[in-house]
């Protein structure tokens, strides 16, 4: 396996408990409020890919608002993968949700002979494409898994150099960057996500772009962010950990990452604001002339 193809099997920041945790907080309606009105005009039984789905926080909410829907949520982590599927009992009974292990990259692992030849309604991913190392593939891949007449595309992406954190946290920052770029990650996927949807060979009259903002600013919300970075500050095991100890950091250093964290779920007036970025595009190859 090639450095590169071990970066997509992975995920930079792991899968410990207070990461999931913290991912938990997201659903429908604090994320894919550019998407739910598109996805209400569809059929009731349309079908849905999520990729990157971790634990599965608006899978599980997509499935409770969409019952009659066959939704899936495939992921890399089969500690995600499991934590989202105990949890279809209590958050999504008497739908069709479904998780399962796999690389998009590889769809034949997850997806049966049928369900490649027919494709999906809507293949959706959310802040997943930040999360891998040339990601152009990937958003490419989502595009082939669409319906060819008429299937959706639909992204939301963060823009990690748009990121305000108040109290200014600059070691925390500096730390952050340097783990994407150890990870072969892009920071600025959210600003160009308008184009890579260009590149991978949608129109513009295809693409419905708009924007929103991720944040963090009640203390409720603060405390799962800001604890599942302690967690992995405190773990010597952690993908945090082990970055700050291939770039020299001391426990002195580490311990300043701590305070940070502390401090800004502390601070009565502390908020994280992060720009995102949104596209549905909708395939229409029959127009084009059968192109994939």
């Amino acid at each position: 396996m090639t450095s590169t193809q071990s970066k997509q099997n992975s995920y930079h920041i792991g899968y410990k408990e207070d990461t999931l945790k913290a991912f938990e907080l997201r659903n429908a309606s604090t994320c894919l409020g550019y998407l739910l009105p598109t996805l209400s005009s569809l059929p009731p039984t349309f079908t849905l890919l999520d990729v990157g789905c971790g634990p599965g926080s608006i899978t599980l909410d997509l499935a409770r608002r969409f019952p009659q829907a066959k939704i899936i949520g495939v992921d890399i982590g089969a500690e995600a993968i499991s934590r989202a599927q105990a949890m279809i009992p209590t958050y999504a009974p008497n739908t069709r949700v479904e998780f399962r292990v796999g690389n998009v990259l590889e769809p034949s692992s997850f997806l049966a002979p049928e369900e490649l030849a027919t494709g999906f309604d809507v293949v959706h991913e959310h802040t997943t494409l930040i999360c891998i190392p040339n990601n152009i593939k990937v958003l490419r891949m989502m595009r082939q898994l669409a319906r060819p007449d008429g299937g959706i595309v639909a992204c939301r992406e963060g823009d990690t150099a748009s990121q305000l954190l108040w109290p200014p946290l600059p070691e925390s920052a500096e730390l952050q960057a340097r783990i994407y770029e150890m990870n072969g990650l892009d920071t600025q996927t959210g600003r160009k996500l308008l184009s890579k949807a260009l590149e991978v060979g949608f129109r513009r009259e295809q693409i419905t772009a708009t924007a929103s903002v991720l944040s963090n600013i009640t203390r409720e919300e603060r405390e799962p962010y800001g604890g599942s970075m302690l967690s992995m500050l405190d773990d010597e095991t952690s993908e945090y950990r082990r970055a700050a100890a291939k770039f020299g950091y001391s426990e002195e250093q580490v311990e300043v990452l701590r305070q940070n964290m502390r401090r800004f779920i502390e601070a009565e007036d502390a908020w994280r604001l992060l720009v995102c970025t949104e596209v549905i595009c909708r395939r229409d190859d029959k127009a084009e002339g059968g192109k994939q």
